[in-house]
């Protein structure tokens, strides 16, 4: 049947690419150069190069972490990660990967119909809230530099032999001196790999060759070819764009920029642009969180008002300045005068919701959520050495902790439930493993078993993938957001660009089971549980949220 599975999966990625649509699972892929994201070039020649004749036995790992990996079709493996380098221009992360089945595994590390690199593999700083992609040749869809198992006579990829030990290493853009610990975080259905230590040094990457004899067998070293980045480096570190909402408010952060969107039913009355009395109570909270948050010194802090489309272009305008005209003046009397403001009225211009239904008439839900004020500010530094400062009544966010300590199993299950992504028989059982903090996010973690007698569960579509937001239409695990009890806010998953922060569920045989996780924004840090929201309405309150 793998075999099978496997033919089918190469015929549908390949009329797939042909159409110039991904498949869900690629979905992690990273983005060409867009605006304040450069796709930067190593510098150009290659580094020194030289062959390793011969591979030592490498000591037992303290990272080592074992799951599915493959989509259409995915095989046991077992990873051991040996170290995570930082170099002048680049970054190194050092593995040991083998295959734990029977029989020979292709394994699914890289992109494309037929992968022969280890392009799934990314680095989180989850302090820094940046993703570390790694360094492919000339563009996003090129082969990534570093180990490549290809046959010695062909390009295609070769399986990996049962026993056999294959030393792996991945290079990614250089990490600042200020990050001492990355999270591991595979776009494969692989749980992360949190608190991997950040060494100094060592040996510069170079070329390798392939290890001889050809045929590895049970108990042997066996060294694929190692390609170091030379010539047109693609180049990619992406900020990460969170989203909280409660129902006065929504927060969004991308990358060190933070907005908060106020609702301005609760602001204003109809027309009006003078505060309401029940403004005060959110206009204080909003005040004290960003007095928490802010950076005063690096100004302004934006106020942009926004409408519905109901009403003239201009009349809109003119109604949305002076609306964020007098949450300034609010704010700069809290505050006081050791921020600069900036107040602009964008009309119906910026709508984050439709004014109209897709079929047309009036969306009075959507139009409720363009209506809105949103202040927008530098975040001030944070970060596991700073010390926290208790957050204000309201926040919906926490500090940037520590990084996680490394971490195979999150704990036993907190909550189970069967899924039916067609409707009919319960297909897939899964459960809901308790959360755990990771810098300044959360981990949710879930083990999926096809519960089907005979027959696998299809990769496409992603089974999670019933989006219930606009914000997270195209992640794979969709159909789970987070709700504080104590605040009423949601937590969505975390974004890079069009993608998100997660992996994705692969196609499993009868009792198989995969782990799918996806990082969320962390609540206040005093939260220790919280509730998980499942599409459809179902609700599992109390999962733990632990260090």
């Amino acid at each position: 049947m793998r075999a099978v599975v496997a033919a089918v999966s190469a015929l549908l990625a390949t009329a797939l690419a042909g159409c110039g649509v991904l498949p869900a699972e690629q979905a992690g892929q990273a983005p060409p150069e867009r605006a304040g994201e450069s796709a930067s070039a190593v510098p150009s020649g290659t580094l020194p190069s030289g062959t390793v004749p011969s591979v030592s036995t490498p000591a037992p790992a303290d990272h080592t972490a074992e799951g599915m990996v493959g989509f259409h079709g995915a095989e046991p493996f077992r990873i051991d990660i040996r170290s995570v380098e930082r170099h002048p221009r680049l970054t190194v992360l050092r593995m040991e990967i083998m295959t734990t089945a029977g029989r020979g595994t292709k394994g699914d590390f890289g992109y494309g119909s037929v992968p022969s690199d280890f392009a799934r593999f990314r680095l989180l700083d989850p302090v820094g809230r940046k993703l570390y992609n790694t360094l492919r040749e000339k563009d996003h869809d090129g082969p990534a530099f570093g180990t490549r198992h290809v046959l010695a006579t062909a390009g295609f990829p070769e399986d990996f032999v049962p026993g056999v030990r294959y030393p792996v290493e991945v290079y990614f853009p250089p990490l600042p001196g200020t990050v001492t610990a990355v999270s591991v975080v595979p776009d494969m259905p692989i749980g992360p790999m949190t608190g991997i230590p950040v060494t100094g040094g060592g040996a510069e990457p170079v070329a390798r060759e392939r290890s001889s004899p050809d045929t590895p067998t049970a108990g042997q070293v066996f060294q694929w070819p190692v390609v170091p980045p030379s010539g047109e480096v693609w180049s990619w570190v992406a900020d990460l764009t969170e989203l909280v909402e409660t129902p006065q408010k929504t927060t969004t952060q991308e990358g060190p920029r933070e907005t908060v969107g106020l609702r301005t039913d609760v602001l204003f009355a109809f027309d009006e642009a003078a505060l309401s009395p029940k403004a005060a109570a959110v206009l204080d909270e909003a005040a004290a969180e960003t007095r928490l948050r802010a950076d005063p010194a690096k100004p302004p802090i934006t106020i942009t008002g926004h409408t519905d489309s109901k009403g003239d272009d201009l009349y809109n305008m003119e109604l949305s300045l002076k609306r964020a005209q007098a949450v300034k003046d609010y704010l700069a009397a809290r505050l006081g005068a050791g921020y600069r403001y900036r107040p602009e009225g964008k009309g119906e211009t910026a709508p984050i919701a439709g004014n109209e239904k897709p079929g047309g008439g009036d969306n009075p839900a959507g139009r409720a959520r363009n209506r809105r004020v949103e202040v927008s500010y530098t975040i001030r530094q944070q970060g596991p050495n700073v010390t926290a400062t208790a957050p204000p009544a309201g926040a919906v966010r926490g500090s940037a902790l520590a990084p996680a300590p490394f971490r195979t199993d999150p704990g036993p299950a907190a909550a189970h439930f069967d899924w039916a992504p067609r409707g009919g028989e319960r297909d897939l059982g899964v459960d809901v493993l308790p959360l755990y903090r990771d810098g300044a996010y959360l981990v949710a973690s879930f083990d999926v078993t096809n519960l089907r007698r005979e027959g696998f569960t299809a990769a496409l579509p992603q089974p999670f993938g019933t989006w219930r937001h606009e914000f997270t239409q195209a992640a794979n695990l969709s159909a789970f957001t987070l709700l504080d009890p104590v605040t009423e806010a949601r937590y969505h998953p975390v974004k890079v660009h069009t993608s998100f922060l997660e992996n994705a569920v692969p196609a499993l045989d009868p009792g198989e089971v995969g782990r799918a996780y996806v990082y969320f924004p962390a609540p206040p840090d005093d939260r220790t549980s919280i509730t998980l929201e499942v599409a459809g309405g179902s609700a599992y309150p109390g999962i733990p949220i632990t260090r």
